[in-house]
């Protein structure tokens, strides 16, 4: 015995929900895109406290050392990544490089992040910094 059912075709309704959906998350990346901005400042934090302020636009390397181990900061060509640690999970040197207002690179067993605040106007539309 096989059980035929018949699928019921999808409402006049439902189409304009799933149009209406998709035209929004559309929108949402265009404005996204359009609005973020490249970042000027890197921003070294240590349990909370900030230790170091780097210009990104400066091309530079720094061993940060901290609790338990160590991370090497790279600065170059605008945007900033985390090329070595010695913690164990490593997802801090595998988030890669950032550069836009906003974004962060977090090593939770160092207890660092690093993060990107806004060029000119110091202003982070992202946060509120």
């Amino acid at each position: 015995m096989s059980d035929k059912r018949k699928k019921a075709a999808p409402k006049r309704g439902d189409l304009y929900l799933m149009v209406g959906c998709l035209l929004a998350a559309l929108v949402c990346c265009c404005l996204w895109f359009l609005l973020r901005q490249d970042g000027g400042t890197v921003i070294v934090e240590q349990n909370g406290q900030e230790t170091a302020r780097y210009a990104l636009s400066e091309d530079r390397t720094v061993r940060i050392e901290g609790e338990g181990g160590y991370n090497l900061l790279v600065i170059e060509g605008g945007e900033v990544y985390l090329s070595e640690a010695d913690c164990p999970t490593q997802l801090c040197v595998k988030t890669g490089k950032i550069r836009y207002t906003g974004q962060s690179i977090v090593c939770l067993p160092h207890k660092l992040a690093v993060r990107i605040k806004g060029g000119a106007s110091g202003l982070d539309a992202v946060t509120g910094g």
